[in-house]
């Protein structure tokens, strides 16, 4: 395959920054792209000179693209990668894989059965540091882990969740757990394995009209046999850094965002071993404002994985673990409404 052919399901915000990525990825070509509304999805289209369909079982089926980039409302992830991987293309999709547990492993299991490269945005997960200090984790250089936690303290205005219908809402976004504490998250169970148990959570809506929470603090046991914390809100202004901490019996170390600030073990500091360039994934305050370095990284994964026919660096199944995690905080947690009432819970 010389080229993958990528087609762009979701022209908003998200879809316009995956474009603009997708340009410039060598190997890949924008084949078409898809949005409900039409216009746009023409619009986008005139602009990168592909196809414009307004439906994705329609694009799945039109024979041409090979793989599609989906980046439309969380809850519409699994959904549509599984009309996808139906029709045999490849599927990546904008974190998490889904915010139901099982329909975002119903895809996992389908693209496996039919050898298709599934792919998510979870771009903490290719940055050089980051990796070797989970590498480090997982050889024990670290000593048995303790305690692995992570802080999102995060600000948003009532004016972002009313520029979308779906913004806020528990079946299509999630509240700032699914949304904005996702890659913190999904970092944690990365070092510290799956969530095997959520000992207390509480999930409120504070400051925002918006049907999910927009303030959790959760406690949680991991399969290695850490504790950890979870603290996010869109409440915090001026937003914090976003940040991780783990430890373990012989050393420690610390990510703002996904840079590392602090590493090291047998009482010896290799920070400066393992820092990165550049990191930083943005989005405090504003949601547009992030780092499109990860989502290139991944991309380019993504379309050599097909090409060469081996795993990306975050498979489907790498992915599953944070949704996992995000189904059984979201179960074990108390009320999320100002009213007290108990919402329905995802499956």
């Amino acid at each position: 395959m010389e080229r993958v052919r990528i087609g762009v399901v979701g022209c908003g915000a998200i879809g316009q920054a995956h474009l603009s990525v997708w340009s410039q990825i060598e190997g890949a070509s924008i084949a078409a792209v898809c949005d409900t509304a039409r216009p746009r999805a023409e619009e986008t289209a005139s602009k990168y000179e592909c196809a414009a369909f307004a439906d994705v079982g329609e694009m799945a089926a039109s024979g041409q693209i090979d793989a599609v980039d989906i980046c439309t409302p969380s809850g519409l992830h699994a959904r549509q990668g599984l009309v996808a991987a139906e029709q045999g293309l490849h599927v990546l999709c904008e974190k998490p894989l889904d915010i139901d547990y099982g329909r975002a492993r119903e895809l996992v299991e389908l693209c496996d059965s039919r050898g298709l490269v599934l792919s998510c945005v979870l771009q903490r997960r290719t940055y050089a540091g980051a990796q070797a200090v989970t590498q480090a984790c997982h050889e024990g250089r670290l000593g048995r882990l303790i305690s692995c936690s992570a802080y999102v303290k995060w600000w948003r205005d009532q004016a972002y969740y009313d520029s979308s219908a779906w913004r806020g809402t528990r079946a299509l976004d999630g509240g700032v757990l699914a949304n904005q504490a996702l890659h913190a998250l999904d970092h944690m169970v990365w070092i510290a394995g799956p969530v095997s148990a959520v000992d207390y959570a509480v999930a409120e809506t504070r400051m925002h009209n918006m049907e999910a929470e927009d303030f959790l603090v959760a406690a949680v046991r991991f399969e290695s046999g850490a504790h950890g914390i979870i603290e996010a809100t869109t409440c915090c202004n001026p937003p914090l850094c976003s940040r991780i901490e783990v430890f373990g019996e012989r050393g420690a170390a610390a990510f703002d965002d996904a840079s590392v600030v602090q590493f090291g073990y047998g009482g010896v500091d290799y920070t400066d071993s393992v820092r990165d360039v550049d990191s930083r994934l943005g989005g405090r305050a504003e949601a547009m404002a992030i780092s499109l370095q990860g989502h290139a990284n991944i991309a380019a994964d993504f379309v050599e994985a097909i090409r060469q026919g081996r795993k990306p660096i975050v498979t489907g199944r790498d992915a599953l673990v944070s949704v996992a995690a995000l189904r059984d905080i979201y179960l074990a947690a108390t009320p999320t409404t100002r009213e007290g009432r108990r919402p329905r819970r995802p499956e």
